[in-house]
């Protein structure tokens, strides 16, 4: 596994592309699909993983964009916005065509890709706990499985997308509108999907180029299965949403929702499908999630703070290649400008070995303060001595995930000091996801609402 280099009083990933981060934009996928330690708990942070105040800002510009989303053609869209202890949420527009009840923000809905940065924290948690690299080989743990690529395919190449492998949307036959409802209903063992990824043979050599595959976290997802030997919504449960007292986020057993959520609809040919009911195993850890943008917003939130992932773990998660992707984590240019760098400490070990989370840290010239380490048992991490800190992310630059499932997307993104997040859902998806009117909308509100208090 690498590490961030060590300084006695900061440590800072490699960044290979610096100066271009700082203008990237979170770029569109073009697949249809566009993620704690095992039994612990949340550590202290400096803000409150959940807000505790009514926003005191102006939201009718908000609100405006929101109703903008539907008004571009989607039944429903809803929103929630975070600003330290103050939080703001709202829907526009409908939950269901055959309803017409309004959509609203505690609704839950198909996550899509947004399940990705949940599945790289549990993969990282594994990589805490001993259990496997980053770098490892992934046939070292599936022997039978990839025996054609070029070269080995190694864990960090699945969490980045580098892997080379195709994706499986596009094997489905999801071009026949009339068997969409039939396909999507359908239970799919993970070793199929990763035939028909490998159907056309390998896109490149592992670890070469960049090429965003829903077929990479299968794989992940298939791995965290066996090394915590049991379903990957179990492991969910346990690692993520119980932890965090996330009740609204789950992987759904079959093809329901919760009984209060949006329904959603997939438009093709000039007419709309219902695509409500799709079967978990078809997405899995690649976008298998159902959860509401209060839940979403605070699992980033809890992440960022070193709450999910220990410090220098989450330092390689949100390290962005050229490409703009991290380890289940994508990045955009913050709208807050001239932001500081933040940093978190790194766990010390007292005079019994055990491990203690440090003071809060203050980033140079931020007056909002960072969160504190999270207690986690960091088997993996080096050790670190007293004053060592480690850099989340990159100044200017906010985290999170575009998700494009078939019905639903959603958009979520955090400073990396856990201090602003924003989560968007909207219920109606296109067959042609770059040419989606609604994204620029979406993009556009996501700005705003992290620049409210700038």
């Amino acid at each position: 596994m690498s590490s961030p280099r060590i300084h006695p009083h900061r440590i800072q990933p490699n960044r290979r592309s610096r100066l271009a981060l700082m203008g990237f934009t979170l770029m569109l996928i073009a697949a249809l699909l566009v993620g704690c330690v095992g039994g612990s708990q949340p550590g202290p942070t400096a803000l409150p993983l959940r807000p505790t105040a009514t926003a005191d800002f102006s939201t009718d510009e908000l609100q405006q964009g929101l109703d903008d989303i539907v008004a571009a053609g989607v039944p429903g869209a809803v929103i929630e916005v975070r600003v330290g202890d103050r939080v703001w949420s709202s829907g526009a527009g409908v939950a269901s065509l055959r309803s017409e009840l309004p959509a609203r923000p505690e609704q839950t809905f198909r996550v899509a890709s947004l399940t990705k940065p949940m599945l790289a924290a549990m993969v990282l948690q594994l990589v805490d706990e001993g259990k496997v690299a980053l770098d490892d080989p992934f046939n070292d743990y599936f022997p039978q499985l990839f025996t054609d690529a070029p070269e080995p395919v190694t864990i960090r190449h699945l969490l980045q997308h580098t892997s080379g492998l195709d994706d499986y949307i596009a094997q489905l036959g999801l071009e026949n509108p009339e068997r969409i409802p039939e396909i999507l209903a359908t239970p799919h063992k993970p070793e199929d999907l990763l035939k028909l990824a490998t159907k056309q043979g390998w896109r490149s050599t592992p670890g070469t180029e960049y090429f965003y595959s829903n077929a990479n976290y299968i794989a992940l997802s298939m791995l965290v299965e066996k090394l915590d030997d049991q379903p990957l919504a179990e492991s969910l449960r346990t690692r993520i949403t119980e932890p965090l007292g996330l009740n609204s986020t789950r992987i759904p057993e079959g093809t329901e929702l919760s009984d209060d959520h949006l329904n959603g609809y997939f438009t093709e040919q000039g007419f709309s499908i219902e695509v409500t009911r799709q079967d978990a195993s078809l997405w899995s850890g690649a976008g298998g999630v159902e959860s509401n943008v209060s839940d979403i917003n605070t699992f980033m939130r809890a992440l960022m703070s070193g709450a999910v992932v220990p410090p220098q773990l989450l330092a390689e998660m949100t390290e962005l290649s050229g490409d703009g992707y991290g380890l289940g984590l994508q990045g955009r240019a913050d709208s807050c400008p001239d932001r500081a760098p933040v940093y978190l400490p790194l766990e010390i070990s007292d005079a019994d070995g055990e491990q203690s989370p440090q003071p809060t840290s203050m980033p140079q010239g931020e007056s909002t303060p960072t969160a504190a380490a999270a207690q986690l048992d960091s088997a993996n991490t080096p050790a670190a001595t007293e004053g060592e800190e480690v850099q989340i992310g990159e100044a200017g630059v906010v985290y999170g995930h575009l998700g494009s499932g078939l019905g639903y997307r959603a958009l979520t993104l955090t400073s990396p000091d856990g201090a602003r997040q924003v989560t968007i859902a909207w219920n109606g998806s296109p067959a042609n996801y770059g040419d989606d009117p609604r994204v620029d909308l979406v993009y556009e509100l996501a700005d705003k609402a992290l620049s409210v208090d700038c």
